[in-house]
């Protein structure tokens, strides 16, 4: 079942203002883009610095967890076209981002809780989004949208053996804009308004699945 090209989207500014939370408020850590995380992880232990080696360390086994998770959840209930194992890890998902949200403004939580939480989140939505947009799409890392993209562009200009179908590059495009619109929003929350901040990737989460199950419904 391919995923709403609007949900998608959804998924990845939730993603872009998850990673904003988690490197300016949450110690200099990204829950949602690994690439990112493990770079910073090297960085730490060539430092010595603990802190950032445990933080970030959090993030990349709570991200595993939730795409275990997620595809144990995706692996059930996707047989015969059904969506609810998908559902089921973008609800789970969806209830820890709303979380993160209540212990972002209760007193004296634990950060790595909140380190985890969004990285087990991020773990469960990369699950979906790969179920969903396949090996070339992701909306938790731009690193193989943008050389999925860039094969698909060369393709419409040298067409070759595939007759010039690129396979569209709306969809990547749109989730690699839609990461950095994220990413913007959260910053400037954070700025401007902090209560706000840890709303935004629940809101678009909330968005997006309610978006494609209204759309399933409606054969789209």
């Amino acid at each position: 079942m391919r995923m709403a090209r609007f949900s998608m989207l959804g998924l990845a500014l939730a993603a872009g203002a998850v990673d904003a939370l988690s490197f300016l408020a949450l110690g200099q850590v990204f829950t949602a883009n690994m690439t990112g995380n493990v770079v910073l992880l090297g960085l730490a232990l060539g430092y010595g610095r603990t802190a950032h080696v445990m933080a970030s360390g959090l993030a990349f086994a709570g991200f595993c967890a939730g795409l275990a998770a997620g595809f144990l959840l995706v692996g059930r209930g996707a047989g015969g076209g059904a969506a609810r194992g998908p559902a089921a890890a973008l609800g789970l998902e969806l209830v820890l981002l709303a979380g993160i949200a209540v212990g972002w403004w209760a007193v004296q939580v634990p950060r790595p809780a909140l380190v985890a939480a969004s990285a087990v989140a991020m773990g469960l939505q990369s699950a979906v989004t790969r179920w969903a947009g396949g090996s070339g799409l992701s909306t938790t890392y731009v690193t193989g949208t943008v050389t999925g993209l860039a094969g698909q562009v060369v393709a419409l200009w040298r067409p070759g053996r595939d007759g010039g179908k690129g396979g569209g590059i709306g969809r990547p495009l749109g989730v690699v804009l839609a990461l950095a619109v994220g990413a913007v929003i959260a910053a400037l929350a954070l700025r401007l308004y902090e209560p706000a901040a840890p709303l935004i990737a629940p809101v678009a989460v909330a968005v997006a699945a309610g978006w494609w199950a209204w759309s399933a419904r409606r054969g789209r």
